[in-house]
Order: C-alpha cells, then structure tokens, then sequence
C-alpha cells in the first residue's frame, strides 16, 4: 500500500527559474541569504537549543542589516552512536547518508547537478564518511569556477512532511585545492509543492574548521514554504569577485526534530491520533457487556473515531491506515474507496446514534465539496490522492474503486434529501462505466493507466468478487447492459485444468444469454467459489447489497455456505482459536504490507493461509452467521487486539502476533455491518430503494445456484 508521487506542476521549470533569479540578483551585488519567491523572509533572532546539548555549531546568514552570527550549543549527531547510522533513531528523517554508494537518495531520487552557468562542476560518492562511520560514505562536489558563476546540486523530497522539525542538519566539508584558497559561497535551499524557495547561506560554518563541521539550520529559518510538502533540496556553491576552485564534501543530511519526527509531522495535519495502544478497561468493559445489541454499539462508536479523527484538517478526507505504537504511522493519501467507507460509514454513525443529523449532513457536504475540487479522468477519481494539496499520487483510474464510491453516492442521496442528493447525483451522473467494458468479452476491465492512454489486460471475470457490487450499479445505472451480468464466469470454465476442481453444474440460458452454471462441492455442501477464498471477496457486497433477501437461492445462499465453510476450516480444520481469513495489514517493527489471506479449496486459483485472522470480516459476516459473528467477536476480544479506535486490523496465528493497525477499509467493514444489523438493514435499504438498486434486485432474483 504504497505509492508513488508526481510533480507538482511547473516543478521542471523551477530550478531554471531560481538560477537565473540568483544569478541577476548577484550581479547586482544583492543576494540576500533568503529567498521566498520574490520576497525576503524574517531573519529569525536566535535558535532555541535543546537541553543537554552540548557541540557547538554557528549560523552564518547574510540579510540585509548585514552579517549576523548566532551561536548555540547543539549536539545532533551525537545522539546517536557514531557506529550505528542515523536511521536508526525516530529523531531523524534521514534525506542522504550516501552509504549505499549511489546517487539516489532516501526516497529513491537521484541527486542531479545543473551546472549551466559553470565552467566545471561534477559529483561523487567518496569512501570517506562524515561521522566516522568505517563502511560509509558521503558525497563530493568538486568545482572550478570563474567570478560570477554557479552551479546547483538538487534532489528530490518526495512532498515530504517535516512541520514538526527542529533543525535540517549536515555536515559540511571544503577541501581546497593548489590553485588557491576558497572564495565562493555555499548555500542550501529547500522548495515546496508551490516552487517556493528559502536559500540559506552556510559558508561560514562549512569553512569553520578543515574537517567534518556540523551545519545545523533551524526550521523556523525556512519561513514562507509550506513544510507539508517539501518538494526539492538544493546546493549552491557560487563564485563572487574572483574565480573559485576546491571540492566540497557533504554528508548525513536530514532533519532532525522529537522522537518519531517524521510521524509527528504528518499527525500534525490530522484531526486526531489515538492517545491509547491498548484500552484494556475499554476492552473489559465490552467482554463484560451481556447484551449482544449494546455491544456491537459500543464497538461501533470506538470504530467511528477512526473517521472522526483520521482525517485531514482541511480537506476532510479520511487517510488510507494509522498504525499506533512504537512506531507509528500516518498515511498522507487516500482513495475513492475510502472515500466511500467515510461517506456510509457517516451514514452508518447517523442511524447508530453516534453522529447527529446536522453533524452527519455537515462532514458529508465537506466530504462533497472536495469531490468536485479534486482532478478527475472524464468523470473519475484517481486511485491515490495526497490529502493535503489534492494532488494525485498514482495516476491510474480503479474501476472497482470507483465503483464503491459511485455506490456510496447512491446512499447518500437517500439518506440527504435535498442539497446533499442534488451534489451527489452530479458527480455520479460523471461517471460511465461503458469506458471499463471489453466489448469482447463483455466484462469490466481492471481500470486505465492514464500514462501509458491504455486500458489494463486482466478483468474482473469472476462474478463472486468485491467487483459483483460495482456492477449491479452500472448495470441499474445504465452504463452497462443486463447481460454482462450473466457474462461474468460462476466458476472458471471447465477446460481451464489449472483451477483448484473441476467444476460441476449445468448450462444456464438468462435473457438470452448463455453460459455454464458451474459450482465446487466441500464436505457435501455446494459453493461458488472467489478467486481468493476470503471472505472480503464473498461478503463486501453484502455492506450495501441485500442478496440474502433478494437472492435466496443465489448469492445469498452461497455466501452463508462459504461462511460455514471459512468458519470450520479455521476452527476445526486448522485448529485457530478464532476464525475471519482475509486480506489485511500485517506487520513487524516498522514494516508493514497488505497481505492477500484465503482458504484455498473456497476459491478459483486461492489467497495462502498464513495463519492471519482479521476482525473485520466477522462483522461482515453479521449477515449470514449472525450467532456464530458475535460468538467470534467475544473470543477475538481475549487477545490484544483491541485499542481506543477498537479492533487493530489482524491477529496472526500461532505466535498471536497483532498489527497494532487501523485500515479505513477494514474500519468501514466493522462500522457499517453493525448499522445494518442493529438497525434493519439501514444502508441495504438505503441502496435498494433507489433506481438504480431496484433494477439490480432483478438480476439478483433471477439466480438459482445449486438447480439440478
């Protein structure tokens, strides 16, 4: 769950722009130490040094009431030991240690030289390091210059956050060669999103002594950019009056802050943060709570703050995941299908009591209102948008993805007459999924990558998947026509010998349609299987969808089989104390993945059985194995899984190793079950008894599985 970053616009005109600007400003004879666009920012009086420290570094920064030196007693680098690197402590958000001997820094960018205005400028990584460390390296600029030139070496942040920074540090060398001593000047810079720019003047303390020196620059001294976002670093080395020549050498650059300064920075833009890793009197407060109805309640409110908190100050939209603990995370983007958790998870909050109705109404138009300021491809949500600046991060387009947030919008316009339901029935009215269907097969495509102008190869072909809700929407939309229902695979065909059985079943005619009603058979009991065998691909749709009323002897039934199936598989077959295989965040230290988990003989080709149990898909399973659901929601709660935003996102068996971790997907698929299950089916209605959900009960009422 990882993803990648673009440009801001205009970036690759900036460095261009900033080296003309620095170059007529210094023919004048005028550069000043700090630059913001074309205003000069506030020469901070002093630095505020941290108790205990105890080296000493200077300040140099030329303004203009002239030079100023500011002194302070800071000890940076040696809070960690020279012999271990600085990734190792949370108080550094490391940008270049140059140890791994190439040009590419932390964030996998290369470090590139612009070198225009310079006789000679090159770069490389040297076998010596700035800290002692034996192994390591740093990086070198070697340089020969005539008066009035320059040349800049820039990498790229990535949009990195650092609100919560002290100081960004390095350590800075200058070696002269024989033709003369040093002349010039050094400077670093850091830019944002926007292309603003704050140049600071380091000269003094890089020529301080003949060896490494620390070169510390307070944060407050980058007034004017928007460290949120910070886009690029930059060093000038420049001539002045006469000609300059030697070699810099640069190392261990990065910020420096309070522990976990890279997480702080990021929270800092949320609403909120869990304070509690494990709420262990909440937790015996549930166990302890009689009354299935109440309990589900209370879980219900502790899954909301999860929405109410873990969503972005000013554009309100939830984040992707947070993970509480010894090092802890905050996701910086989001998708459209979190976006959908949000949105009926608000509806969910409503009808549970937990939110008012002016309350719910209010985060729903705000939700709303940055829909329509967010780029889109001919009516579209990208898959990741930071949640910042709104900008996208991955620049493919999810069917499925859309499809949930389309779904979403359905409700919402049931649920919010009026204004709400106008606003949501024009960003849906942008939506055609025509654009997703493969004339030659008749069924949906993955979804679009918008660099390479071209639709994905693969398909979701298989109707039992999450997909199966995405379209019974199109198809009571209009996008699509009735028969790709029909053409969407029971189980893989006969002649594909690679599935894990040979199907059984009959050949089916629907509407002029034909094709082979095929299912799977374990322990005598009939199914038609996912692709995974989880049951995150069985139940999803059941969130919104009613197919245990509407298709009884259909989808409803086979999705109560399979969760028999998944249940007496953990349980008996595998021996777990508790029972709920499906995708979720697992995790050990600092890392984290997504993980694909599933019962192999439920599915087409099969997700492994890595002993993971996420809590999430009991919930889901609320809907067809109600006793058996709240049974296994008691038992999960004997083990440290519970925190002040209720359950962590998996459990791994035997070790009980839980990834103390909140999923916006998993935390819609805990919040939104429950509000149909205590209140009736409140979201399933909401989606039926619109249009586009009453022509999908049609197609739902005409299946028959298991018919010989």
């Amino acid at each position: 769950m990882s993803y990648g970053e673009k440009r801001s616009p205009g970036y690759k005109k900036h460095p261009a722009n900033v080296f003309l600007l620095l170059t007529a400003v210094f023919l004048l004879g005028l550069l000043p130490a700090v630059y913001a666009k074309t205003k000069q920012t506030e020469i901070q009086p002093s630095i505020q040094a941290t108790p205990g420290q105890t080296s000493r570094t200077y300040i140099q920064q030329i303004g203009p009431a002239g030079d100023e030196e500011t002194e302070e007693t800071i000890n940076v680098y040696g809070s960690v030991p020279a012999n271990k690197s600085l990734l190792t402590s949370s108080r550094f958000r490391v940008i270049d240690d140059f140890n791994s001997g190439s040009l590419k820094n932390q964030f996998g960018d290369d470090w590139k030289i612009h070198k225009e205005k310079a006789k000679k400028a090159e770069v490389k990584i040297i076998k010596e390091d700035g800290r002692g460390v034996r192994s390591g390296h740093s990086l070198q600029m070697q340089f020969d210059l005539q008066k009035r030139e320059q040349f800049e070496l820039w990498s790229s942040l990535a949009k990195l956050n650092m609100t919560r920074a002290d100081f960004l540090a390095l350590k800075c060398r200058v070696k002269n060669r024989e033709k003369g001593q040093f002349e010039g000047r050094v400077r670093v810079a850091l830019s944002d999103w926007a292309g603003k720019t704050v140049v600071r003047d380091i000269t003094d303390t890089c020529l301080e002594t003949k060896e490494w020196n620390d070169v510390l620059v307070p944060i407050s001294f980058f007034k004017g950019i928007d460290l949120r976002q910070l886009e690029r670093i930059a060093f000038y080395v420049l001539s002045r009056t006469k000609s300059t020549v030697g070699e810099i050498d640069i190392d261990e650059v990065t910020f420096f802050g309070p522990e976990e300064v890279g997480f702080e920075s990021v929270a800092a833009s949320l609403k909120g943060f869990p304070k509690v890793v494990l709420d262990f009197k909440r937790r015996e407060e549930i166990l302890n709570t009689a009354n299935d109805k109440e309990l589900l309640l209370k879980i219900a409110k502790d899954t909301w703050k999860y929405f109410e908190n873990g969503a972005d100050k000013e554009h309100h939209l939830v984040v992707d995941h947070l993970k509480i603990g010894d090092f802890p995370l905050a996701a910086t983007y989001t998708s459209p299908t979190n976006i959908a958790m949000d949105l009926l998870s608000t509806v969910a909050a409503r009808e549970l009591g937990i939110l008012s109705s002016e309350k719910a109404a209010e985060r729903v138009q705000a939700v709303l209102k940055t829909l329509q300021e967010m780029k889109r491809w001919k009516g579209f949500f990208y898959n990741y948008y930071e949640v910042i600046r709104l900008q996208v991060t991955r620049p493919f387009i999810s069917s499925v993805d859309n499809g949930w947030l389309a779904i979403s919008l359905v409700v919402l316009r049931q649920a919010f007459p009026g204004k709400i339901a106008e606003t949501a029935t024009v960003i849906l009215n942008g939506f055609n999924f025509q654009e997703f269907l493969d004339p030659e097969n008749n069924q949906l495509f993955i979804g679009y990558d918008v660099e390479r102008n071209a639709l994905t190869p693969y398909h979701y072909g298989l109707l039992v998947t999450e997909a199966r809700a995405m379209s019974l929407y199109a198809i009571g939309k209009g996008d699509l026509p009735r028969e790709h229902w029909w053409f969407l695979y029971r189980t893989a065909p006969k002649a594909w010998t690679w599935q894990n059985q040979i199907p059984k079943g009959r050949e089916v005619t629907q509407e002029g349609v034909n094709y082979f009603q095929g299912y799977y058979e374990d322990d005598s009991k009939k199914f038609v299987p996912s692709w995974g065998g989880s049951l995150f691909e069985f139940l999803m749709p059941t969130i919104v969808i009613n197919e245990k009323k509407f298709a009884p002897k259909g989808l409803g039934l086979n999705d109560r089989i399979v969760t028999e199936l998944q249940r007496d598989y953990a349980l008996k077959e595998k021996k777990y104390p508790v029972w709920g295989i499906s995708p979720a965040a697992v995790g050990s230290g600092r890392r984290w993945q997504y993980g694909e988990y599933g019962v192999k003989k439920l599915s087409v080709k099969g997700y492994p059985d890595a002993g993971v149990i996420t809590p999430h898909v009991t919930f889901l399973a609320l809907e067809t194995l109600p006793k058996d659901a709240l049974k296994n929601i008691r038992q999960l709660l004997k083990f440290d899984i519970y925190g002040e935003y209720g359950f962590y996102d998996s459990i791994t068996f035997p070790g009980k190793r839980v990834n103390r971790q909140y999923l916006a997907l998993d935390q819609g698929m805990v919040l939104i079950p429950i509000a149909n299950y205590l209140r009736n089916g409140v979201i399933q209605k909401y989606f039926h008894q619109d249009s586009v959900g009453q022509k999908a009960e049609e197609l739902l009422k005409k299946e028959d599985f298991f018919k010989e």
